[in-house]
């Protein structure tokens, strides 16, 4: 349970991928919703690139792959046709793995695609990481929901002692480092509160380079304020006061609405924020099609974007992005 300004909440929420041993692309987050946060702020990175200089609010410097273009797609079962009706908008994926989809492993460059490799959690062999990573890759995600005993299941202790194996990847191909990607845990948890769990992260790992933060965020699609997404809004601020790094939005979605209206109204208010926060360094919609979670799909049939996919594309981008 978790304390709002407005309300006392419930927050169960859940996302991603599952153990990638038995199955890399799969997702499964759980139906929640949420309210507003009641802290905001800002602040910027600090460190020295390729140095680890964190303290328990985080440093380093790295550019975040070097491109002005935040939005990207969390999904795993890409085929040509799919990325290439994305790419006119969309720059960048990643499918909790280490690899990029088979279907477009020889073709996403060509689109100006930009694929981003997960070690997921401590069954990731990060040697096998660094022997697999494809040439141009910019940025490394640290583990996934490792709060959640149904995702990564790391407590943040043991995250932080198998973090210099992760930072060791990136150290050697020159990555922006992402932290492990938290969320707000309901059910089995290893810590409920995913900003607790970032402190006891920072704290049990101080010589540590994280050069930004790796959130989820799930909430309901009414928002408040005449906004739909504030509900999502306010989470951001309470990760920008409490942290200094950019932020990585990885997954995000509402998750509970009753028309595909409700989510694209969702969408758009969320992206409308998204592009103009310069502390949100990336963002990734969840999901390209979804089994878990209602009207999020943003592809059809192979090739076709849905509604809401047409929105994402088209909707405006910072001015510093070239699609």
């Amino acid at each position: 349970m978790t304390t709002r300004s407005n309300a006392m909440l419930l927050v169960f929420v859940a996302a991603c991928s599952s153990d990638p041993a038995s199955s890399p692309f799969s997702s499964s987050p759980s139906s929640s919703s949420s309210s507003s946060s009641s802290s905001g702020g800002g602040g910027g990175s600090s460190g020295t690139s390729g140095s680890p200089t964190t303290s328990s609010s985080g440093g380093g410097t790295h550019d975040g792959g070097g491109t002005a273009c935040k939005r990207g797609v969390a999904f795993g079962h890409h085929s040509a046709a799919d990325m290439q009706a994305l790419s006119k908008g969309v720059a960048w994926w990643y499918n909790w793995a280490y690899e990029p989809d088979t279907g477009v492993r020889d073709v996403f460059a060509q689109m100006g695609m930009e694929y981003v490799p997960m070690v997921w959690g401590a069954k990731v062999d990060t040697k096998d990481v660094q022997a697999k990573l494809l040439p141009g890759a910019t940025s490394l995600l640290g583990f996934n929901e490792p709060n959640f005993a149904a995702q990564a299941n790391l407590s943040a202790a043991d995250a932080a002692k198998l973090w210099p194996s992760v930072q060791a990847v990136a150290d050697a191909r020159g990555l922006t480092l992402v932290s492990p990607a938290v969320n707000f845990c309901g059910g089995a948890c290893q810590e409920t509160d995913p900003f607790k769990y970032l402190d006891d992260f920072f704290e049990a790992c101080p010589g540590c380079r994280v050069d930004a933060l790796g959130v989820h965020i799930y909430v309901g699609c009414k928002g408040e304020n005449g906004n739909h997404a504030q509900w999502m809004i306010n989470h951001l601020k309470t990760y920008e006061s409490r942290f200094t790094q950019p932020i990585w939005l990885t997954e995000f979605a509402c998750d509970d609405s009753s028309s595909p209206d409700e989510v694209k109204a969702f969408l758009v208010d969320a992206v409308a924020y998204l592009e103009s926060d310069p502390r949100i360094q990336r963002y990734a919609w969840f999901s390209g099609r979804a089994d878990n979670v209602e009207n999020v799909d943003l592809l059809g049939a192979d090739g076709q974007l849905t509604p809401l996919g047409q929105a994402y594309v088209d909707a405006p981008h910072d001015a510093a992005c070239e699609r």
